[in-house]
């Protein structure tokens, strides 16, 4: 006979539950809402802010390349480099190694509009990490960067790449 599965501690209305996966679950909502809000003054979504991230550390790769190191559908990618196309941030540009792809770059408009990008999502980081002095701020960081990387051991979204940049 299996025993009984082990009941959740209850918790009073008001309070935190211990439960990490929740906490995790509700800072990352949190996080990402706010972060989005500061993206979206400056005319850009979280997806477009990982591509222009990605384009600054591999310009010139084919938006093919890029399209797989992100796991985007070439559908979404093409969609995706569109948009930044029409705002200025990315040029397309004939690959030096095969004439049917693109290399992307990034354009001097989109090297501001990055810039602004992570300084916006700097003064995010700093607002959730307020309560924290700077050595509970690196032990929280290496505590989520183990559990990140046990994630990306199971399969989960590459390093430095976040799972929403391939929903929608």
């Amino acid at each position: 006979m299996t025993p009984p599965a082990p009941r959740p501690p209850v918790v009073a209305v008001g309070e935190l539950p211990p439960s990490v996966a929740f906490l995790l679950s509700r800072l990352g909502y949190e996080v990402s809402r706010e972060l989005g809000e500061a993206l979206a003054e400056l005319d850009l979504e979280h997806r477009e802010f990982g591509l222009l991230r990605l384009l600054a550390d591999k310009e010139g790769h084919s938006q093919r390349a890029l399209g797989a190191m992100l796991q985007i559908p070439p559908n979404r990618m093409v969609t995706l480099v569109d948009g930044l196309e029409k705002k200025g941030f990315v040029e397309r540009r004939t690959h030096p190694d095969d004439r049917r792809a693109y290399a992307l770059a990034l354009t001097e408009d989109g090297n501001a509009a990055l810039g602004r990008a992570f300084q916006a999502a700097f003064g995010v980081e700093a607002r959730t990490c307020e309560p924290l002095d700077a050595a509970e701020r690196e032990q929280l960081l290496t505590l989520l960067r183990k559990i990140a990387e046990a994630g990306i051991e199971r399969g989960g979204t590459p390093p430095g790449m976040h799972p929403g940049m391939v929903e929608r």
